[in-house]
């Protein structure tokens, strides 16, 4: 690993991005790769910002653990995603939006995120581990218990408010949830149909409970007119995205 790191602070081995602990300043991590592994950036406090290309999907626990003086950061609509502790102790993150496309935000996610003073949450389904600390920015010692002061953006009816709402957090609305049209193959439901959809499909046939899809996203996945997400689905759009068939 010193030697790669050497060579290069972006250590990626078979397009999987598994070390970054050596950066500083600003990074901006190359398209070709498809995944953050587990504790790739943790406790690096010399990265400021990072620029996450769209061909990344997933973003392993602990990635950014620790990054104290990480100020900036976008996640792209591909990321279905926000793992274990992903963003623990990211003490200078002021603002963050998590896209549509994530469907699950785990345990601890953006603990200890001191100065944390707004998350937008797009997708109105997306399951958010339901605990006070998985979005918080201090805890108070003699209650003892971890609150968030800042303010969670989200649609109206959505988790993000039924989770603001649970734990007495702040919670402004971004607007009422639209009923998308059915668009067959658009499986992350970004508008499009890529091979990101397809992707996705067989993520989530691989592991339903980490790789998850909203409930338009179900819809929208079962392309090959069978019950049931499968495989064959993750083919069909594949086959549509390279322009082999013209409709499902």
């Amino acid at each position: 690993l010193e030697a790669r790191q050497k060579e290069n602070p972006l250590v990626i081995v078979n397009n999987i991005l598994i070390d970054g602990t050596t950066c500083e300043g600003d990074v901006v991590i190359p398209d070709r790769v498809t995944s953050i592994g587990d504790n790739a950036f943790e406790d690096c406090s010399n990265l400021e910002s990072i620029t996450i290309p769209d061909s990344v999907t997933s973003i392993g626990d602990c990635a950014f653990d620790g990054c104290s003086g990480l100020t900036s950061i976008t996640i792209p609509d591909g990321v279905t995603s926000i793992g274990l502790r992903v963003f623990e102790g990211c003490s200078s993150l002021e603002s963050i939006t998590i896209p549509d496309s994530v469907t699950n935000i785990g345990i601890y996610a953006f603990i200890g995120c001191e100065i944390l003073a707004t998350i937008t949450i797009l997708n109105p389904d997306c399951e958010i581990y339901d605990y006070s600390s998985t979005i918080s920015n201090g805890y108070d010692s003699e209650n003892q218990k971890h609150y968030f002061n800042g303010t969670i953006y989200g649609y109206e009816n959505s988790t993000a408010q039924a989770y603001a709402e649970k734990y007495g957090y702040n919670f402004e609305t971004i607007g009422e949830i639209e009923n998308p049209e059915t668009l067959l193959g658009d499986a992350n439901c970004d508008g499009e149909i890529s091979v990101a959809d397809a992707t996705l499909v067989l993520q989530y046939c691989g592991n339903k409970d980490k790789y998850k899809l909203s409930k338009q996203g179900l819809i929208n996945a079962d392309v090959d007119g069978t019950a049931g997400i499968s495989a064959v689905d993750a083919l069909r759009i594949q086959q549509y995205d390279a322009g082999i068939i013209d409709k499902f």
